[in-house]
């Protein structure tokens, strides 16, 4: 097979997977992992995907701010399927922290529904609201400056609330995950508030739906670290999944991989 076939082949693999290992290429190929890698070399130069340890993934697109309500129409039910993912993670009278933005809406609305005891630590003003409901709750809302678009607090007075708590379990919304750009957003204002969240738990969970993977924004949070949990809903492609595991992380998409 001559070098413009193989990259072909690649390139559809690509196409209908989203991801693939160097070795599964190698072996799909009949080549070595050397000639698989020098044809990744040459079809990244022509942005045709994105090289990464153990594989290739698509080139990442750009994901543009939507407002909160935008978003929260979107994708809603790949959400409500990683949100009761998510619960398994959580024991009745953790301390938590949450985020804010629409995927902390609706693990709010499942947390409500399922514990009866809980301290939860947000900025988001949607969370405190659902939450300050629940008799038995204890929250924490980090209040300072408010965020009307994103119905969230910040500042330095948000910022210094945050600084002097701790948590067991904190969980993260990013707008976008990606092997190369790392976890990402596009609210600069909220920025300083997560990633203080994350040095504030014991452990980090990232809820992203799967249609946030691969992706980038304008602001970039934090580099993928095998210490944090990501959790998404099942339609994320197997071989996907499979690439980031060669990369050291833990991706869980149903209840059954925890």
């Amino acid at each position: 097979m001559f070098a413009n076939e193989r990259q072909n082949k690649i390139a559809d693999l690509l196409q209908q997977q989203g991801a693939i290992t160097t070795a599964e290429l190698a072996e799909i190929l009949a080549v070595s992992v050397e000639t698989v890698r020098r044809d990744l070399l040459v079809m990244e130069k022509n942005d045709l995907l994105r090289r990464v340890h153990g594989g290739a993934v698509l080139p990442e697109t750009m994901i543009h701010f939507q407002n909160l309500s935008q978003r929260t129409e979107k994708n809603s039910d790949k959400k409500q399927e990683l949100t009761q993912t998510a619960l398994q993670l959580v024991s009745e009278n953790d301390v938590i922290g949450l985020d804010s933005g629409s995927t902390s809406v609706l693990f709010a609305e499942a947390l409500s529904q399922k514990f009866n005891s809980l301290t939860v630590v947000t900025y988001s003003l949607d969370v405190f609201h659902i939450l300050s409901n629940c008799k038995n709750f204890k929250v924490i809302l980090c209040a300072g400056h408010f965020l009307q678009k994103e119905n969230a607090f910040h500042g330095f007075l948000a910022l210094e609330t945050l600084q002097k708590l701790h948590m067991e379990k904190v969980f993260l919304c990013p707008t976008a995950i990606s092997l190369r750009y790392g976890l990402c957003d596009y609210v600069d204002e909220l920025y300083p508030l997560q990633k203080q969240l994350i040095r504030c738990g014991s452990e980090v969970y990232v809820l992203a739906d799967s249609s946030k993977f691969e992706k980038r924004t304008l602001i970039k949070l934090d580099d993928m670290n095998p210490r944090y949990t990501y959790l998404t809903d099942p339609t994320l492609p197997a071989e996907l999944k499979k690439l980031y595991a060669e990369n050291g992380l833990r991706v869980i998409t149903r209840p059954d991989d925890i």
